[in-house]
């Protein structure tokens, strides 16, 4: 029949009986855009599936939004922590490449942080000298002493932090008079907010659908026959797609804490973190950006627009 979704037999539509009707509009409309968004083909593919090729897309993307949207020459010299540093892709790049005195990567996920350290042996002596890692213990407590840092970057971690204002706060304990927070995140009203556009590329649906119809889409995604673990999804051990965690999942904290520009901001001012600069991006790409730059104005709406925020953050005396 004209117009009727094109799925392969390999993938089995699942009946909506076990999805409820919305789950199973939400698992039809993800297979039929899985070809052209976030579950794409071709080059886009292979940088979320092909461990190096992921590697080398993620330092790209990293010092491309460190130089684009910061004064990278502030770095020299100065003592840095990479605040949820992940697999340390940050932390090298600002030992090796900005002159920087130190750097501390610090995350609450072992496995990342052995990742990181595999990373670090192949750091030139100098580089390797400047950079540490640390797993932390206490998601409330950077494990760093008091004015200890000049520059804290926090790069795609915010709207992963359990606990915003008690990081401001230890943001401004561990900064040196005058130091700075470089922060670039994704709030949860973005178009992508979910972050499950690797299963769902569409754009709201966390905004508009329970969390429950989500994640049951996303398990009948992730068992089918033909989808494409990403790095994210593979046991870097065994190789081996890691089991469905979208079968158990309820809602979307603690990965996600659903936070807003205006509670972000109300959490560091009320530590004493200056707001020195603010910039506010729309959807990538030209055309979609120049549209979405304007819808991002709006009051109230405008935060569905946002693809993300850039802040630069002063410690206030």
């Amino acid at each position: 029949m004209a117009g009727e979704l094109d799925i392969s037999a390999s993938c089995r539509v699942p009946e909506h009986g076990r999805l409820g009707l919305d789950g199973w509009l939400l698992f039809r409309a993800a297979r039929r855009v899985s070809g052209r968004s976030a579950l794409h083909r071709g080059d886009g593919l292979q940088r979320t599936t092909d461990a190096r090729a992921y590697d080398r897309w993620r330092a790209q993307s990293l010092r491309r939004q460190l130089t684009s949207h910061f004064q990278p020459a502030r770095l020299r010299d100065a003592d840095v922590l990479d605040f949820g540093c992940g697999n340390g892709d940050l932390s090298l790049i600002l030992a090796a490449e900005f002159g920087c005195r130190s750097v501390v990567g610090i995350d609450l996920k072992a496995k990342a942080v052995a990742k990181a350290e595999e990373k670090r042996a192949h750091l030139t002596a100098q580089a390797r000298d400047a950079l540490r890692f640390v797993t932390a213990t206490d998601d409330r407590r950077i494990e760093l002493a008091d004015e200890s840092v000049d520059l804290i970057c926090c790069f795609d971690v915010v709207e992963h932090t359990p606990h915003p204002t008690e990081t401001a706060a230890q943001w401004r304990r561990v900064l040196r008079p005058g130091g700075e927070v470089w922060v670039w995140w994704s709030p949860w009203r973005g178009p992508y907010g979910h972050h499950v556009e690797s299963l769902i590329p569409l754009p709201w649906i966390h905004l508009v659908l329970r969390p429950r119809t989500v994640f049951t889409a996303c398990a009948e995604l992730y068992d089918a026959p033909d989808f494409v673990p990403r790095i994210w999804d593979t046991d870097p051990t065994t190789g081996r797609k890691r089991p469905n965690k979208w079968r158990t999942m309820t809602t979307y904290e603690p990965f996600l804490n659903r936070l807003t520009r205006r509670q972000f901001e109300r959490a560091v001012r009320a530590q004493r973190l200056a707001i020195a600069h603010r910039e506010t991006h729309g959807f990538s790409g030209s055309c979609k950006a120049r549209a979405t730059q304007a819808l991002t104005r709006l009051p109230v709406l405008g935060e569905c627009f946002v693809s993300f925020y850039v802040y630069r953050l002063v410690k206030c005396a």
